[in-house]
């Protein structure tokens, strides 16, 4: 328990919890239609890509700061661990990328990877110079509206990589992880710019 003031908050690191729950869930599910298809299991490549993907679900959809959250767990807490587990899942990613160079075969697998991935590394840079306390001579060189903004292209960076995984053939075709895979990725961009258009009412 970690504790601000006189109230009690939930520990930060049952964020981890939640990434893992999620990346486990989704592993899951593609190695179980792995086997439907009689494919060799443990595709590790491709848990560097789900890691992540669960990593941004979770973070983008608390960085709405849902009142169950906000009434439990430290916010400046959360904003801490949001900002090593980005770096982590950047990197994870870049991985990803170098261990699939050129793997996909259709347009929508390469466009879509190579979306996530400029979407993703131009959102991660703005975030770490100018919505971190790492780098504080840059950070007033852009106003944080701005930089929130384009932070906000891991919005465009979820569709990308949904987009992405829709390009191979194997992973389109697995049942229920492609249904959950989609429900995610639209379901949090949804109500992002839901909770968007709220806010500024």
């Amino acid at each position: 328990m970690e504790s601000s003031g006189q109230k009690q908050f939930k520990s930060k690191y049952h964020i981890l919890v939640w990434i893992a729950l999620l990346s486990l869930a989704l592993i899951g599910m593609v190695e179980y239609g792995y086997y439907l298809q009689n494919r060799p299991p443990f595709k590790w490549q491709i848990y560097l890509g789900l890691i992540p993907f669960s990593s941004w679900v979770v973070l983008t959809y608390l960085a709405t700061k849902p009142k169950w959250f906000t009434t439990r767990y430290n916010v400046g807490e959360m904003y801490k661990v949001h900002r090593i587990v980005g770096v982590v899942a950047t990197a994870m990613v870049g991985v990803h990328w170098y261990v699939y160079f050129g793997k996909a075969k259709t347009a929508l697998g390469w466009w879509g990877g190579y979306v996530a991935l400029v979407g993703m590394f131009i959102a991660f840079l703005v975030g770490i110079l100018f919505l971190t306390p790492w780098f504080k001579g840059i950070a007033t060189s852009m106003p944080r509206k701005v930089a929130v903004w384009i932070h906000r292209l891991n919005l465009v960076a979820l569709i990308g990589a949904n987009i992405h995984v829709h390009g191979f053939k194997r992973l389109s075709a697995m049942v229920p992880f492609l249904q959950v895979y989609d429900i995610l990725t639209y379901g949090l961009v949804i109500y992002y710019i839901y909770w968007m258009f709220k806010k500024r009412n």
